[in-house]
C-alpha cells in the first residue's frame, strides 16, 4: 500500500525565552502533532544508539560518557573550533533527525490528522521558511525573556545574551514569519493569540 500523501507543515519559531514550548503545549493540548525538532536532535547524542556509536567512531573514544551517550561538553569545545569536525557532526544529527521527523510525519498521515507542526528553534536561522507552508514565530520583551531564562532555567545573564546574539533578531522574526504571536501578559492571553493565530493561517494549511 501507498504511502499517504504527505501533510501540509506549519512551522513554529521563537527566541530564547520568548515562550515559542508554551505555544507548542498549548497547540498538543488542542489535538496538533507537534514534532519537536530540538528534542530528536538531543536525543541522537543523548540516548544510546547508532547515533552515539557514529559520533564515537568519527571523534574518539574520549568522547563517550560514562553513560554511554556522547560528552558533549567536550564535543562542542571540539566543534566550535574545528569547521570540518562541526560539519561532521551537523550530518550525525541532521540525517537522523530528518529520519525521525519524516517516521512522525508518516504516523500523523496514517492517522488522518490534517497537518503537523514543526516546533523548530533554529527554523528561520538555517533559512527553512520556505520547507513550511506557514511559519509562526513567537515574540516576547528582551527583558523579560531574559528573566524567564534565569528564573525558570538557571542560567545567567550572560549567557542568555549570547544565545539572543547567535540568534535572528526580532526585527527579522517580524519580517520573515507569516504570522506573529506576541507572549505579552498571561498565559491565558498567549492561549488565545495562539487559537487565533491557527485561525487566521488555516486557508493557507489546507491541503
Amino acid at each position: 500500500m501507498a504511502d499517504p500523501a504527505p501533510l501540509p507543515r506549519l512551522g513554529l519559531t521563537g527566541g530564547i525565552g520568548a515562550g515559542k514550548s508554551t505555544v507548542a503545549a498549548l497547540w498538543r493540548e488542542a489535538g496538533l502533532r507537534v514534532i519537536d525538532l530540538d528534542a530528536h536532535s538531543r536525543a541522537v547524542l543523548d540516548v544510546p544508539g547508532d547515533g552515539v556509536e557514529e559520533a564515537v567512531s568519527r571523534f574518539g573514544e574520549e568522547f563517550r560518557a560514562d553513560s554511554g551517550t556522547i560528552d558533549r561538553a567536550a564535543l562542542a569545545r571540539l566543534v566550535f573550533s574545528d569547521p570540518v569536525a562541526r560539519a561532521d557532526l551537523e550530518r550525525i544529527v541532521l540525517t537522523r533527525v530528518d529520519a525521525a521527523v519524516a517516521a512522525e510525519e508518516r504516523e500523523a498521515a496514517a492517522g488522518g490528522e490534517a497537518l503537523v507542526v514543526h516546533d523548530s528553534p533554529l527554523l528561520l536561522e538555517k533559512g527553512k521558511e520556505g520547507d513550511y507552508r506557514a511559519v509562526v514565530a513567537v515574540l516576547a520583551r528582551r527583558e523579560d525573556r531574559i528573566a524567564r531564562v534565569m528564573r525558570e532555567r538557571g542560567r545567567d545573564r550572560a549567557y542568555v545574551d549570547s544565545v539572543m546574539a547567535a540568534q535572528v533578531t526580532d526585527l527579522e522574526r517580524i519580517r520573515r514569519a507569516d504570522r506573529l504571536v506576541l507572549n505579552t501578559s498571561t498565559r491565558e492571553a498567549l492561549a488565545e493569540r495562539s487559537r487565533r493565530a491557527l485561525e487566521v493561517l488555516a486557508p493557507s494549511l489546507a491541503s
